[in-house]
């Protein structure tokens, strides 16, 4: 590879489209025709459900038909991710419409047809559900108890699954220990909230159906929506078009995936289907809501020993694609790069009444680095060390990689490949002006920090094409998708430095299953390591075979590269957030945020960039003002963007960003995964930063999010007046 364009910051090749208004997203696609569906959802959290009436509804003019359980196929959402695939949980997937009872605010129970939006919305409010209320099982905790109300009676438990983690002699090590610090520390429900809402535009074909819409893993929704449907794959075309934003919320298979087209075949006419922001907050994956309980042990000069702790993950009524996945990712991010002689960590996957969980960007990892650094900063406090200190006296030095904690015969071992974790966050603390910062830090000012490793670029394989026409310019095919972050551009970027083509000259082609076979889609920051090394490999087996056939390039034909991968790796991040803390009203301004991620090796400096700001921005916004909270009852409290509260620019602080470039030998490009580092830290230093800021009989900052309320409460409990 000559590195001519590989390195430098290309612009993205769609920015010009985007930023002219010539996107083109699912709202904008009309088909002659066309049907518009709406979802009536339940508005209850848990009742018997005797009757769906729709004789009003289909009296409107303009209703085309309403689809209840008994018209459509008894089929459920099947799990994606195999290895958190259980026994319970496939007994409580979730079905396309409810049958019998609905078990959270936001359930589909029927859909409605009609000729325009405004009579299908009109229609959907004249549906009638009967139903018979009965307690809900809301309280996360309390829901794992054997005493809490079943979500599905007949499992006989709301634990649909139970993980342990153990590594070393863990009753031994805290026998030995000089200081131990327990807490329980908590995460609040949040979501992705892309910009644009979900939306599908469903055409019948002659053989099948193609939906336009798709997004991060169509073709496995495909292969999915083609046999729930009861059709082969080949007759279902996935598309994808513009998208606004992903955050690992968009594009994996709901239940109005498969009812959308699924109305298409059945009304033999195209169905446009766009969810509003209202739906989106009860009927999108939700993510975090956990509850920990975990102790640290260490030795009086601040050397980490072991860790041991329990938690529980909010699954939500049913289980959705990602299975428990959500319960398994904490533990094996949780150890974080550290040295510990021993940890004990126990995970249960809880069904409650509320919305079905997925991953929302940095699932497990992020939750693990708050939990773990917040009770870094406690145990710091204990030691009377500075926290930064704490950290570089246990974190994972360059001349100990690789590194592994060996799990046991029952469980794959946590492997660091590369990199120098203590030089690294050195580096955070010397271009941050760390020690500057704490000898200017005013009163109400915080500085806090996290130090986080990020699991990357799961395989188990990418497969790329690609061919040089006449004209000298090359296309490339790949089954990652495009979610905003750039793919295409780097992709290109790749495959011009291998064939010596400018970027231009290179057509990245991953838009329809029906031109690109195969592919597992762009999730876990793996696409420009997994696909992007299918590319190079392609290029370099095109290379290689025009000049065994001493031909030019554009005269072999289209060639095929597989890119494997058996198991995924880890990076290292870190990151520094200086706060300002009100007292009198407890609002939290952030002031400055520096990132820190180690890339292995930056195809695109300014798209990593980006990526690192725009996931940072996310965690602030976790920390301080993202939640989706439930009332007693079982009701959703945030129905709109005015009750969750999303930050605008103005909120924003001054981002600095620190690439640091340590290639790894797995792959031939050298590269680690970037999409979600940026989160990943962000939550931890934000809330080590505010009880840094707070007096210090006020320090016990043990859940998210850190709204104004709950700092002047932390304040207020105290015993320092709020004036002070």
């Amino acid at each position: 590879m000559t590195g001519r364009i590989v390195g430098t910051s290309v612009s993205r090749a769609r920015d010009a489209d985007l930023l002219t208004g010539r996107g083109r997203f699912v709202a904008d696609l009309d088909l002659p025709g066309q049907a518009w569906a709406r979802v009536v959802r339940s508005p209850v959290p848990r009742a018997k459900l005797s009757r769906v009436g729709v004789e009003d509804a289909l009296a409107l003019p303009g209703v085309v038909v309403v689809l209840i359980a008994d018209d459509v196929p008894d089929v459920r959402i099947p799990i994606r991710v195999s290895f958190a695939a259980t026994e319970a949980a496939a007994q409580v997937l979730q079905p396309l419409l409810a049958r019998n009872a609905v078990r959270y605010v936001g359930e589909p129970v029927a859909l409605v047809l009609a000729e325009d939006p405004w009579t299908a919305e009109d229609a959907a409010e004249l549906v009638i559900l009967d139903l018979e209320l009965e307690d809900v099982s809301e309280d996360l905790v309390a829901s794992a108890s054997e005493g809490a109300p079943r979500v599905h009676a007949e499992l006989g438990t709301n634990v649909v699954h139970t993980a342990s983690t153990r590594f070393g002699d863990v009753e031994e090590a805290f026998a030995g220990a000089d200081v131990i610090v327990r807490r329980r520390l908590e995460l609040p429900r949040q979501t992705g909230v892309p910009i644009e809402t979900r939306g599908l535009v469903a055409e019948p074909t002659t053989d099948g159906v193609t939906v336009w819409g798709a997004a991060k893993v169509k073709h496995f929704n495909r292969t999915a929506t083609a046999e729930l449907l009861g059709l082969d794959p080949g007759s279902v075309r996935l598309v994808e078009v513009d998208v606004g934003g992903g955050f690992g919320v968009r594009g994996e298979l709901y239940p109005e995936d498969v009812l959308v087209p699924l109305a298409a075949l059945r009304l033999g006419r195209p169905v446009k289907w766009i969810e509003d922001r209202s739906e989106h907050l009860v009927a999108t994956n939700h993510s975090r809501g956990q509850a920990h309980d975990l102790e640290l042990a260490a030795t009086r000069d601040g050397r980490l020993v072991a860790m041991r702790g329990e938690h529980w993950v909010d699954q939500g009524a049913y289980v959705r694609t990602h299975g428990v996945l959500p319960t398994l990712l904490p533990s094996s991010h949780l150890p974080g790069p550290y040295v510990w002689e021993a940890f004990e960590l126990t995970a249960h996957a809880v069904l409650t009444n509320r919305t079905p969980v997925g991953t929302y960007r940095g699932p497990g990892m992020t939750e693990a680095a708050f939990v773990r650094e917040r009770m870094l900063d406690v145990l710091a406090a204990e030691l009377a060390l500075d926290p930064a200190e704490l950290r570089r006296r246990n974190l994972i030095r360059a001349e100990s990689m690789p590194f592994t904690y060996d799990l046991g015969p029952d469980a794959p071992p946590i492997v660091y490949e590369s990199g120098d974790f203590a030089g690294s966050f050195e580096r955070l603390l010397d271009e941050a002006g760390y020690e500057e910062l704490r000898r200017e830090a005013g009163e109400g000012v915080g500085i806090g920090i996290s130090a986080a490793v990020e699991l990357i670029a799961i395989g188990p394989y990418e497969d790329a094409s690609v061919a040089v026409a006449a004209d000298g310019r090359a296309t490339v095919r790949v089954g990652v998708g495009s979610l905003g972050q750039g793919v295409e551009t780097v992709l290109a970027q790749i495959a011009a430095d291998e064939l010596g083509l400018a970027v231009e000259a290179v057509e990245v082609r991953h838009h329809d299953t029906g031109d690109v076979a195969d592919g597992f889609g762009s999730y876990a920051s793996r696409s420009t390591v997994v696909a992007g090394n299918a590319v190079a490999l392609a290029c370099r087996a095109l290379r290689e075979r025009a000049a065994a056939e001493e031909s030019e390039l554009a005269g072999v034909g289209e060639v095929r590269a597989r890119f494997e991968r058996a198991h995924p790796s880890y990076s290292f991040g870190a990151a520094l957030s200086v706060v300002s803390v009100d007292a009198e009203t407890g609002r939290v301004r952030p002031l400055r945020h520096v990132v820190l991620h180690d890339v292995g090796r930056a195809i695109n400096p300014a798209l990593v960039e980006g990526q690192l700001v725009g996931a940072a921005m996310q965690g602030i916004a976790g920390a301080l003002s993202e939640e989706l909270p439930y009332d007693a009852t079982g009701q959703p409290l945030a129905r709109s963007l005015a009750d969750y509260r999303v930050p605008t620019s103005e909120e924003a602080p001054v981002f600095e960003t620190i690439l640091v470039e340590h290639p790894v030998a797995d792959n031939p490009l050298g590269v680690k995964g970037a999409g979600e580092a940026g989160i990943v830290g962000a939550p931890a230093a934000v809330a080590n930063a505010v009880a840094d800021a707070l007096p210090a009989d006020a320090h016990d900052v043990l859940a998210l999010p850190l709204t104004p309320q709950r700092v002047h409460a932390l304040v207020t409990r105290a015993g320092r007046p709020p004036t002070e």
